[in-house]
């Protein structure tokens, strides 16, 4: 189910435009975007086993233009926080209700080549349904 959201995270950056290639995993290709998930868990937990799930993602940018790279990482935190329907993310069993932003991008260095290494992260929270 965690990658499965992840996807369509993906899907949804990639269907704007504003990204494309994005792979899994903490370290960017070079010129690239990854995402990764953080150690989630479950907020709420339902009588009937629904949940409200909270799930750390991580964004790694690795870029040459220092400005470009910073611009598009924040173009996709400003698209996916302030999105009003998420309804396109999600399946039959779980749905995606909010992401917000829990680390603006910021710098995080240099390689000994010529590209700079940018992160960010954000946080799903989405409502699992109960499965019978």
């Amino acid at each position: 189910m965690i990658m499965e959201v992840l996807d369509k995270i993906v899907d949804a950056i990639e269907a704007a435009g504003i990204a494309s290639g994005i792979v899994y995993g903490s370290e960017p290709p070079e010129g690239g975007i990854c995402i990764s998930p953080g150690p989630g868990a479950p907020e709420d937990v339902h009588l009937d086993k629904g949940m409200v799930y909270r799930l750390p993602v991580v964004c790694n940018y690795k870029q040459v233009n220092l400005s470009h790279m910073m611009y598009k990482l924040d173009s996709i935190h400003r698209y996916l926080t302030t999105k009003t329907d998420y309804s396109d993310m999600g399946t039959e069993y779980w749905q995606i209700v909010d992401i917000e932003t829990t680390a603006s991008p910021s710098l995080i260095g240099r390689e000994q080549d010529k590209y700079w290494i940018a992160g960010s992260s954000f946080e799903v929270r989405f409502y699992v349904l109960p499965t019978y």
